[in-house]
């Protein structure tokens, strides 16, 4: 009897001992937690203080939850920034223009000569419309991200687009000086499943792209490959880096960081958008010296 009852007090003890130490782990994860909840840039974990299997297995649920947390505020954090930097381009984009009209209003209202206030008004006029093409890009954007905008898919004869495009642009290249190369498969009758409005979008979208970045050379490639069409636009890689290649689909983004070429950086972004949307492929990369933009359809 004396021997039960001396296991039952060394069975108590123990038990008290282990609650003592288990109330001391709680209390050690609480504060842990507290410190954790202050400090979430840290992306600290809890750490057990104690062998207990399921204590252990509990702190890496709770561990777990704390992970998932923190990866959404970086994401939260990254969506954050990138609104405040897409407001602060908006921001330049429409203000850069409508204070050059204001400025512009403000000397024709002090012009002796009609001839100036002529000037200035051709001026505004440009300014203007520049205006409207940024606000057109923004609206364009809004529409293209989202599910209902409008597709009418049909049959499309690729090279007669093509001609067509690089026609409405002759006047262009001849300005720019550009050494213009077409080369088009020998099989003009090839079709692809595409929205001709669209399609015609995105092929003057791609030669703007062009005028705006290519030195002296720009060659426009058509031909058809394991069962796809492949159109490549290829110009002098000119100022672009690897750095730019990364992101060059990206809103708002522009090779010129100060913004000063007159673009919103939304062109590539809803070529690509639209590409996808009619089931297209779109790649931009370098071979050597040259930048080349592809686009791939199925035949």
């Amino acid at each position: 009897m004396l021997y039960v009852c001396l296991g039952l007090m060394l069975l108590v003890v123990l038990l008290l001992l282990y609650l003592i130490f288990l109330r001391k782990a709680i209390s050690e994860t609480i504060t842990q937690m507290k410190e954790i909840e202050q400090q979430p840039e840290n992306n600290r974990q809890l750490k057990a203080i104690t062998a207990d299997t399921h204590f252990q297995k509990l702190l890496a649920g709770i561990n777990k939850i704390y992970q998932t947390s923190q990866e959404e505020r970086i994401i939260y954090q990254h969506k954050e920034t990138k609104i405040r930097k897409d407001i602060e381009n908006i921001s330049h984009d429409l203000r850069t223009p409508l204070t050059s009209v204001l400025g512009y209003l403000e000397l024709m209202e002090d012009s002796n000569t009609e001839e100036e206030r002529q000037e200035f008004l051709g001026i505004i006029r440009k300014r203007a419309r520049l205006l409207q093409s940024f606000i057109q890009d923004f609206y364009e954007m809004s529409i293209a991200e989202g599910d209902n905008y409008p597709i009418l898919l049909e049959n499309v004869e690729v090279q007669s687009m093509l001609k067509d495009s690089m026609v409405a642009y002759f006047h262009e290249f001849e300005k720019r000086h550009l050494g213009v190369s077409i080369e088009l498969a020998e099989d003009s009758s090839v079709f692809i499943i595409a929205d001709r409005i669209q399609f015609c979008r995105i092929l003057n979208n791609l030669i703007q792209n062009v005028l705006k970045y290519a030195k002296e050379r720009f060659i426009l490639k058509q031909y058809v490959s394991q069962g796809f069409c492949v159109i490549q636009f290829i110009n002098d890689r000119s100022n672009i880096t690897e750095e730019d290649l990364q992101v060059i689909f990206e809103r708002f983004y522009t090779v010129d960081q100060s913004r000063s070429n007159q673009s919103t950086g939304l062109g590539l972004t809803i070529t690509k958008l639209l590409v996808e949307k009619m089931m297209g492929q779109i790649e931009a990369r370098f071979e050597g010296e040259f930048f080349i933009i592809e686009l791939r359809w199925k035949v």
